[in-house]
């Protein structure tokens, strides 16, 4: 809805205007709402005559560097000094989420955290959480409404696919009445929502199709169909000249299967291993995600476990899917 009296609005603004070098950044591994969020809110920034730092700890799939801004953003790159008085985190539901940025927590006098995730934490100075936003690019358009802005094409079209990405072209359950309204809002202020569908919806890079098939040839149905997993080992991407970036929208394509309730993807990647996990809607997979450290969303959540044995996350995570499906019966 629209925010005309929201503390915690008024709170982000003061901080805003008060600020004068920022340090913005998203989650580990961004998807389009972490990274449109982003791209947006340093080009707000910047706007304000503020001095930005936008990070990412990991470089996204090549679907989203079309969007404007891309080219500013530190890919894994920290600034050899911390001078930063103001540090925005967009879409990490704890304060490890966005990398390993402690050294920026002991230094920086305020810290906004924006999220949308209902497992989302409390850890800034400045704090808002919205579970009932679809997106944190929702957000920071509402955020954008509350202070007046004139939001800009190009930060349209960043937080236009940030709001598409996270509610899958509006077919996801998060998608409310606010969604489509925002959704209408990013259009009337220039979003390009014909690049935005053409090149994330409509283009697909060869070794990407590779890598959906070869996971799709994997895919085990367990517990009499009502589970669906699929695991991707470090020689699957070797083989494929691919990494874990290419893995977008995989793990949801076994929620087709009428019989499925939950599907699950892990990633054997470098020292870790990470778990995207999707429900049809009767299971709630951010508890899941929470028993490993990780959270989410209702029908949409992951964890990643650092040195643990590919195997050993596949067993506990079988088990716990299992127990939670066999309320059901």
């Amino acid at each position: 809805m629209r925010q005309k009296n929201n503390p915690a609005f008024k709170a982000i603004a003061k901080a805003l205007k008060k600020g004068r070098k920022f340090f913005v950044a998203g989650h580990q591994n961004p998807d389009g709402d972490s990274l449109g969020s982003t791209l947006a809110v340093c080009s707000f920034l910047r706007r304000m005559g503020k001095e930005v730092y936008p990070f990412s700890s990991d470089r996204p799939g090549e679907d989203l560097f079309f969007m404007p801004g891309i080219d500013t953003v530190n890919f894994s790159v920290l600034p050899d000094e911390f001078d930063f008085d103001t540090m925005i985190l967009l879409e990490c539901s704890d304060k490890n989420r966005g990398g390993n940025l402690e050294p920026l927590f002991n230094t920086v006098k305020t810290v906004i955290n924006i999220d949308h995730h209902i497992t989302g934490e409390n850890y800034g100075t400045v704090n808002y959480i919205n579970a009932q936003a679809s997106s944190t690019a929702e957000i920071i358009t509402e955020f954008f409404e509350y202070v007046k802005a004139d939001i800009t094409p190009e930060e349209a079209t960043c937080l236009y696919t940030g709001l598409v990405t996270d509610t899958g072209r509006f077919l996801h359950s998060n998608t409310g009445a606010e969604s489509l309204r925002v959704g209408a809002v990013l259009l009337a202020h220039g979003a390009d929502i014909q690049k935005v569908n053409t090149v994330i919806y409509n283009t697909k890079p060869y070794k990407e199709l590779k890598l959906l098939g070869r996971a799709l040839e994997k895919l085990n149905l367990l517990n009499g169909g009502t589970f669906a997993e699929i695991t991707l080992t470090s020689r699957d991407f070797e083989l494929l000249g691919v990494d874990p970036r290419h893995t977008q929208g995989i793990v949801s394509q076994p929620i087709m299967i009428p019989s499925v309730e939950v599907s699950v993807l892990l990633r054997e990647e470098p020292g870790r291993i990470a778990v995207n996990l999707r429900s049809k809607g009767r299971i709630d997979v951010s508890k899941i995600a929470v028993l490993f450290g990780g959270g989410g969303h209702a029908r949409a959540a992951g964890f990643k476990v650092e040195g643990a044995k590919l195997e050993e996350i596949k067993t506990r995570l079988t088990a716990s899917v299992i127990k939670e499906i066999s309320k059901l019966q």
